[in-house]
């Protein structure tokens, strides 16, 4: 049995979003799709049909009903989404089958990382980042986006910057699922702030929110690995940090280490920022271990 098409893919986005319209006849076409991907990227439009229990004329108006001129281009969308899917697999399957130890394998992941964080640091703009540090002091409420392993990233930050800023400080993708995440974003404007942090593969949820936010007038500084990231096409400031890994779908640390960072100068900058550290461990003091 051939694994589902995953829910982050544009694909299978594009069917989510019609699919409450759909006939049933062209829900069976969707359901044999999202169920058997890597079936259906080999079949002709016949063989679609009948494995759907369909017809090629309903497969043909279901394929531009997701907004494809065609059958092949269909095809096409749903091969690049497989290759995306499945390329973390095809690198641990390459990584397995070379020669090394486990300790040869730790090695070259720490010294990977290592690359990524330098790489971090040489691509930093002075100018963007004194204005992020500016932006987070200076917004209303700040709505913090993140989902996989960019949710544990953004859960950092929400405590880092909850203890340093007056603002209110939201992690919106976290507590209350997505309908609750919408209604954050819905209430966002001019004086707001959205920080979203995203790795490859880019989170649909993660763009969607982000996007609802900037309608409505929120400045978007953006935490993500690269100019080409969707993330960074439409943030006003954008904070790099590449999450290259050779085995795994990408790495959080330098995206951690540049977290660390940001927390750090907002905490530098707060004009108050020893008293509100003091009055806190005093209020944490007996909560140590000594």
């Amino acid at each position: 049995m051939s694994p589902a098409l995953k829910p982050t893919t544009d694909l299978a986005n594009r069917i989510a979003l019609v699919y409450p319209s759909l006939s049933n006849a062209h829900r069976n076409a969707a359901d044999f799709v999202l169920q058997n991907p890597l079936d259906t990227a080999t079949m002709t439009i016949e063989g679609l049909a009948e494995r759907s229990g369909t017809s090629t004329a309903t497969v043909t108006r279901f394929v531009r009903t997701l907004g494809y001129s065609g059958y092949g281009e269909f095809r096409t969308a749903l091969s690049s989404a497989l290759k995306l899917a499945l390329a973390p697999v095809d690198s641990l399957a390459g990584a397995r089958a070379i020669a090394g130890s486990t300790f040869a394998t730790l090695v070259t992941a720490l010294k990977d990382q290592s690359a990524n964080l330098e790489e971090a640091i040489s691509t930093l703009e002075e100018d963007v980042s004194t204005r992020a540090i500016a932006a987070l002091l200076q917004s209303r409420r700040i709505f913090i986006v993140g989902s996989g392993a960019s949710h544990h990233v953004a859960a950092y930050l929400e405590d880092g910057l909850a203890l340093y800023l007056d603002a209110n400080v939201i992690f919106a993708a976290s507590r209350g699922g997505p309908e609750r995440a919408i209604r954050h974003m819905m209430s966002a404007g001019p004086n707001d702030l959205v920080l979203a942090v995203s790795m490859p593969r880019y989170s649909r949820a993660t763009l969607d929110l982000t996007g609802l936010a900037k309608e409505r007038g929120a400045v978007v500084l953006a935490l993500t690995d690269a100019p080409t990231s969707p993330l960074a096409r439409m943030a006003d400031m954008t904070l790099f940090a590449p999450a290259r890994n050779r085995l795994l779908p990408n790495s959080p640390s330098a995206t951690f280490a540049l977290a660390d960072a940001l927390i750090t100068a907002v905490a530098r900058e707060r004009p108050d920022a020893v008293e509100a550290l003091k009055e806190l461990s005093e209020n944490l003091l007996w909560t140590f271990h000594q």
